[in-house]
């Protein structure tokens, strides 16, 4: 961690002295000098942050080496300080100026200012430059050597999970028998089968069951089970494949240690050319590891078989796609997981006593799914009293007794180990989810914005920043640190949240790494040096513990009142602030002093009751993100125009009452923003699209235009090369219809959204879009002719549609939209019959209908929607009731995970419903007396 820190220092110290030479003239060597030894010192750091997390393993507290690496990473944050400090003295003296006798005594205060800046800046270069040498000095003595790749932390032991006996194990049945299919039927290539799972899951204990069972064992004539871990040479892999298959067989391998890789490639070809062997690779960590065995096993065609457990769904995805078959493995069922627990925590019986039962519930909720910590907590409970307050303080203290106590020392290894192979850039990142609450889902662009801001996402010239970001996370979904909490229909994630205990061990770390801190209502401390703070629940308090700190950052969360000076004291106190998130915080207004947060790259007033912005905003030189949605902002100020860096601009009241409903008004001058890459939700007339032309890098645009002016929009939308995504929202003006054809929309478009005005699809444009994956229209017409135009675009994977005059049959024919996965049809009032062959729509997993009060019978051929997931119908109590009292409703249904009836709105977010299991066990007297206890609400 301390790796990020001083490569972030480096990268500051670096631009600094490419833009600051004149004043910097005296001390630019000293500066350069620092440099230097920062990134001596860094060549230092991966070894001395593994040794640390060793040293942690022993004592939590650490030990020499973790001292040495947290003098460090003070050093780096002191460093970052100096010259964030110096760069906002710069700036406020830049800004006097002026003509005459005042211009004059401005001019002259700011030149004697900058001396002492000046002054200030050359000592307390000379102080870190000494701090340096003497913490090199200390690196040498501590014997740290240099490292250019990952950490490397002991490995663990894995041979106890291989060989757990079939009676303890729970929830493995079907997965075993799906994965024994693979391994002794199907074609007689060699092909592969991945188990990939995050860490604690169980790939080791259900890999090694499969080894081990009696019909695997007949079918192949020869095995071999080998831990390859993260670190190994190809020839020592080689060699240890060669001796496995040899000891299954009875033979000895002889002169092994004088072979060379080749030989023990052709050795090992020769061995298996006859054979149908299986050979397991577990806990496997680097991504090319099929390159460095695929060539040794040979396709015989003889059935053979290559198991391998990993974290990494690139592992898995590096194997070529025809021979190779992926199982995500899931965690245990809620059930599953209780009954393992109650058999480790109480005895062979598994009967948990009632004072025991809600508190055990907390336990097995809190180890979610993952079998290795239910049954290392289980144990470790097993051995305490059967006593309430007992278990409730060792479950409050679980995440220092993760590092601390014996029996959890598999488990805390087993998760954290995760953790130290990311690079460090990623480490920053995935600590990153501590600032939020335990159990929190984050939202996908959220998250990003935040991580662009604070500044752990690479600059590249040839991708965008929020591109970058996105490879982040999803490497870390890929390395099963991170869990996607909620896809959108189109598969992609909507929010994400790491597990409980992954929690735990982040928020240990981020602790001792003073990367953040947590406020909540368990109690304050006076902090100095972390540089971010995160409060949940009570803001009371926190503003005298964190007197005299260099805060970076600050985000709230649970929030339900705040002190009457926080935002004005906050603004004024900490003067390097880079974000400010007060996302659903009770924030009435934004104090005017916010402008003098020169370092301020991130600021969000989302769903707070904001009305305008202060004039200052314009000062906000640095600011790339500004979040206004679900606030009550009409109009932006003139203002906006000087945040040269802006890059995502968002803003959208939380009702329709503004003069321009839900859209609000940017004034003239904006065209400056030239970084800006998104813009929602905007009013435009003939002013604001001459400033639209301006903006070249724009890729999501949100507007709201008259009739008349639309054809000029998607004439300016069409030098937009970037754009992916255009949200227009359209009203009439009394003027003559819109000629649909001649809108022609960017051929780069990915998402396209045309609300507010009814249409006639043209397919000489829309059939153009070929890269389009989402779409939603207002239509007019016949539906089933927009059906066809519609279902020919080759990569529509979100379809919604509100339609006026619409046909009274829907017919999705075999072959149509093959890469549809969430469709919404809404407000077909006319609709009375729907029919879907076999073959249509074939991806589909998320379907919403409604309101259709004409439609009385379930979709004709819904069975075939094999991946149908969630089925939705909105504002149809009555027509759904009499649908699931008929008799084919189960038959057809059975298949569906979800079906909701949605009977009213719930704001912004969603809607309230009924589940059909719910209606379903309704009489008919209990079904009309709660439809008219709806009516009456």
């Amino acid at each position: 961690m301390a790796e990020f820190t001083v490569n972030f220092a480096i990268e500051t110290l670096a631009s600094l002295l490419a833009q600051e030479t004149k004043l910097l003239r005296s001390v630019k060597k000293e500066v350069e000098s620092i440099k230097r030894e920062l990134e001596f010192i860094r060549s230092f750091l991966r070894d001395a942050d593994a040794r640390a997390a060793a040293e942690e393993e022993v004592e939590s507290n650490g030990g020499v080496v973790s001292i040495w690496v947290k003098q460090v990473r003070e050093q780096a944050y002191h460093i970052e300080d100096v010259i964030d400090e110096y760069i906002l003295n710069k700036a406020k003296n830049d800004e006097h100026g002026g003509k005459g006798l005042t211009g004059f005594l401005r001019k002259m205060r700011c030149f004697m200012n900058e001396l002492t800046v000046r002054h200030g800046i050359s000592s307390e270069i000379k102080h870190i430059k000494s701090s340096l040498a003497d913490i090199q000095r200390r690196a040498e003595h501590y014997n740290l050597r240099h490292i250019d790749q990952g950490d490397v932390v002991q490995h663990d032991s894995r041979v106890g999970a291989f060989f757990v006996e079939e009676a303890e194990l729970v929830g493995i049945e079907s997965t075993r028998h799906q994965l024994i299919g693979l391994l002794v039927s199907g074609k007689s290539n060699r092909s592969v089968v991945a188990v990939v799972g995050e860490g604690g899951l169980g790939k080791t204990t259900l890999v090694g069951n499969i080894y081990n069972n009696d019909a695997v064992k007949k079918h192949f004539d020869c095995q071999a089970s080998i831990t390859v871990g993260k670190e190994y040479l190809k020839k020592d892999l080689l060699r240890k494949i060669l001796r496995e298959l040899y000891r299954s067989t009875g033979s000895t391998l002889m002169e092994a240690d004088e072979m060379e890789e080749n030989d023990f490639i052709m050795k090992l070809r020769e061995h298996l050319k006859d054979k149908c062997y299986m050979i397991v690779f577990d806990d496997v960590w680097k991504i090319e590891f099929w390159r460095d065995v695929e060539h040794a096993l040979l396709d015989n065609k003889k059935n053979s078989r290559v198991m391998l457990t990993t974290r990494n769904k690139a592992v898995a995805e590096f194997v070529p796609f025809s021979i190779v078959h992926v199982h995500m493995l899931e965690p245990l069922s809620s059930e599953k997981g209780w009954e393992l627990f109650c058999r480790k925590a109480f005895g062979s019986d598994g009967c948990c006593p009632p004072n025991l039962t809600e508190l055990s519930e907390c336990v097995v909720g809190k180890c979610g799914g993952l079998p290795l910590a239910i049954v290392a907590i289980g144990g470790l409970l097993s051995r305490k009293n059967q006593n309430a307050s007992e278990w409730r303080n060792m479950l409050d203290s679980l995440g220092s007794k993760l590092s601390s106590d014996p029996h959890l020392s598999d488990c805390n290894r087993v998760l954290s180990e995760g953790y130290y192979d990311l690079p460090h850039h990623l480490k920053s990142c995935l600590l990153y989810f501590g600032a939020f609450p335990e159990g929190y889902e984050i939202s996908f662009g959220r998250l990003i914005r935040l991580w662009i801001a604070e500044g752990f996402v690479k600059c590249n010239n040839h991708l965008p920043s929020e591109h970058v970001a996105e490879e982040y996370l999803k490497e870390l979904i890929d390395r099963s640190l991170v869990q996607v909490s909620e896809r959108k229909p189109s598969a992609r994630a909507k929010s994400c949240r790491v597990h409980d205990l992954m929690y735990e061990i982040i928020h240990r770390k981020m602790k001792k790494c003073d990367f953040c801190h947590f406020f909540n209502e368990k109690g304050l401390s006076h902090i100095s040096k972390t540089r971010r703070i995160s409060i949940d629940k009570c803001a009371n308090g926190v503003l005298d513990s964190i007197k005299n700190s260099k805060i970076r950052s600050i985000c709230l969360f649970n929030v339900d009142e705040l002190p009457e000076t926080f935002a004005t004291t906050f603004v004024a106190d900490f003067k390097l602030l880079k974000i400010l998130d007060f996302e659903n915080a009770p924030l009435d207004c934004l104090p005017d002093g916010v402008g003098k947060l020169f370092h301020l790259h991130y600021l969000s007033l989302r769903n707070t009751k904001v009305k305008e912005l202060p004039k200052s905003i314009g000062m906000l030189l640095n600011l790339e993100t500004l979040d206004l949605k679900w606030t009550f902002v009409s109009e932006l100020p003139v203002e906006i125009k000087n945040l040269k860096k802006l890059r995502c601009l968002i803003v959208r009241r939380r009702d329709k009452k503004g003069p321009y409903g839900e859209i609000a008004k940017i004034q003239e001058g904006f065209g400056a923003l030239t970084e800006l890459q998104q813009l929602r939700y905007v009013y435009a007339n003939t002013e604001v699209l001459e400033e639209l032309k301006k903006l070249r890098q724009m890729r999501k645009l949100g507007i709201r235009v008259a009739n008349r002016d639309a054809k000029d929009l998607f004439a300016v939308v069409q030098n937009m090369k970037n754009l992916k995504g255009l949200y227009v929202s359209v009203f009439t003006s009394g003027e003559e219809p819109l000629d649909t054809q001649s809108l022609a929309p960017p051929l780069c478009l990915q998402q396209f959204s045309w609300r507010g005005m009814f249409i006639e699809i043209q397919p000489l444009w829309i059939s153009k879009l070929q890269n389009l994956t989402g779409l939603q229209l207002d239509l007019i017409g016949s539906t089933n002719v927009s059906m066809k135009i519609l279902q020919a675009l080759p990569n529509l994977v979100v379809l919604m549609l509100f339609v006026r005059d619409c046909d009274e049959q829907l017919h999705f024919k075999e072959g149509w939209f093959p890469k549809l996965q969430g469709l919404y049809l809404r407000d077909f009032k006319g609709l009375k019959c729907v029919m879907i062959e076999k073959g249509a729509m074939p991806n589909l997993t998320h379907l919403e209908i409604g309101p259709c009060p004409l439609l009385k019978e379930i979709p004709t051929g819904i069975e075939h929607l094999n991946n149908l997931k969630k089925l939705v119908f909105h504002m149809m109590l009555k027509e759904v009731y009499c649908m699931i009292k008929k008799e084919n409703w189960e038959n057809v249904t059975k298949h569906i995970p979800q079906i909701h009836v949605s009977y009213e709105e719930a704001d912004k977010y969603g809607y309230y419903f009924y589940t059909s299991k719910y209606l379903s066990s309704l009489s008919a007297k209990d079904f009309e007396k709660l439809i008219e206890e709806i009516e009456v609400e």
